[in-house]
């Protein structure tokens, strides 16, 4: 008995040991939420149909979370509708909606009927959102920003140290040496030119940006494209055919230009877009130009569309 009660207590001690030694050792954290990059998706969504996708894309993306949408420019109170709407047919009401400053100015949505079905009810300050996030996260917030910059200017003047806590801005905006369609010449881009002054103050703010300016966003979804799209059926393929309905009716236009989901694929897969850094100026007239000096942002020239097409195909919209 002396040795059985010998080899017990032996081996009592060694379990001991090795559960100590166990619960010393730093745990390698397989939770894919350590690898989720937070964003927030600041938009202008109803006027042009691409902030649709754009968000559609981020919402089927694992490899971000989007802890909220900002809406921006003229009626932002009707695009929080528009957005409550939508996230509601993508199965994501977990998602909240934040109202910026409206703006004044001639109406630019298309998407009004679709956003005038949603209930009306009042939304939360997109500024103060965004502030306390950053704070809450320092350093581990991405701002895709695919409209005039408004908010973030609002963001920069009331709290220029919270702002500089922004793991980056990914921006579509700007055109650096080609303008709208075929144009040679930059031209002075809409996100740029609604709202000058908040982009002078995003480009001098020292926070990492990341642009996606008119010469590597311009990419076509096309009739055989958008007909994949919608034949998967789903709730957010319903409601992506319904906003692109509604957009062409408004505007004559089939195929739309997919301005600022190359933004929203940039911050999920960045190979799509290879950045160069540069130093661009923003002048009065809204133009974006590549200057001497040191760089004050990534830029994307040129994008692989046969890349992004890989994402925006293989997402489950």
């Amino acid at each position: 008995m002396g040795a059985v009660l010998k080899t017990l207590v032996s081996l009592m001690v060694l379990l001991l040991l090795i559960g100590r030694i166990h619960s010393a050792t730093p745990k390698a954290s397989n939770s894919p939420q350590d690898k989720v990059e937070k964003i927030i998706f600041d938009t202008d969504i109803g006027d042009d149909i691409d902030d649709a996708y754009a968000l559609g894309l981020l919402l089927r993306s694992p490899e971000v979370q989007v802890v909220g949408v900002t809406t921006a420019f003229e009626d932002t109170h009707l695009r929080a509708r528009l957005t409550t709407r939508f996230l509601k047919s993508a199965g994501r009401e977990d998602i909240p909606v934040y109202e910026g400053p409206s703006t004044l100015g001639k109406p630019h949505f298309t998407q009004s009927k679709y956003a005038q079905s949603s209930p009306d009810h009042s939304y939360p300050d997109a500024i103060e959102f965004m502030v306390n996030t950053i704070r809450r996260d320092p350093g581990q917030v991405t701002l895709v920003a695919v409209a005039p910059l408004t908010n973030l200017g609002a963001l920069i003047a009331k709290d220029s140290k919270t702002f500089s806590k922004l793991k980056r801005v990914v921006l579509m905006g700007g055109s650096v040496a080609h303008g709208y369609g075929t144009r040679e010449l930059p031209d002075a881009e809409w996100n740029i030119v609604n709202d000058v002054a908040a982009a002078k103050a995003l480009f001098g703010s020292g926070v990492p940006i990341y642009m996606m300016p008119l010469d590597s966003t311009q990419i076509l979804l096309d009739a055989t494209q958008q007909a994949k799209v919608f034949g998967k059926k789903t709730g957010m393929t319903k409601a992506l055919e319904e906003l692109t309905a509604e957009w062409s009716a408004a505007t004559s236009r089939q195929s739309p230009m997919l301005f600022d989901v190359v933004a929203a694929s940039f911050a999920v897969e960045p190979e799509i877009c290879p950045t160069t850094p540069m130093r661009i100026e923003v002048d009065d007239k809204g133009f974006t130009k590549k200057i001497d000096g040191a760089a004050n942002a990534n830029v994307c020239l040129h994008s692989s569309v046969g890349q992004f097409f890989n994402i925006f195909m293989q997402r489950s919209f």
